[in-house]
């Protein structure tokens, strides 16, 4: 079983981010109920099987976390709107990031920031 470092990632981030309450978002899971990383085209059209992704429908915004070791810079990041604005529009923090030890600290305070705007 490959070993994806996007879920890891979110489960340390859990720990100190106050994101426990928070659904998975666009996830696939296995026959189990296994929460699965997705495939997805990052925006240099690179491909990579290292994403997931968290709403919290309380605050209506979503966390999407994308491993990518070709990722020219440690971590990238942007903000972008998922559904429209007459019946709830949806914020979301979109990470990609290459290395995973290297990138979590600065992740962690991006997201605290994040959720502490507003």
């Amino acid at each position: 079983m490959k070993y994806f470092y996007s879920l890891a990632t979110w489960e340390s981030i859990k720990k100190t981010c106050a994101t426990d309450s928070w659904e998975s978002y666009f996830n696939k899971h296995g026959a189990d109920g296994t929460l699965l990383d997705t495939y997805t085209y990052t925006y240099t059209y690179t491909y990579t099987d290292d994403t997931v992704s968290f709403i919290n429908p309380t605050n209506d915004k979503a966390i999407k976390l994308t491993y990518d070791p070709s990722q020219k810079d440690l971590m990238d990041y942007w903000l972008s709107n998922f559904g429209d604005e007459g019946s709830g529009s949806v914020e979301v923090l979109n990470i990609y990031y290459r290395h995973p030890h290297e990138s979590l600290p600065l992740i962690e305070h991006l997201i605290k920031d994040w959720l502490n705007e507003g």
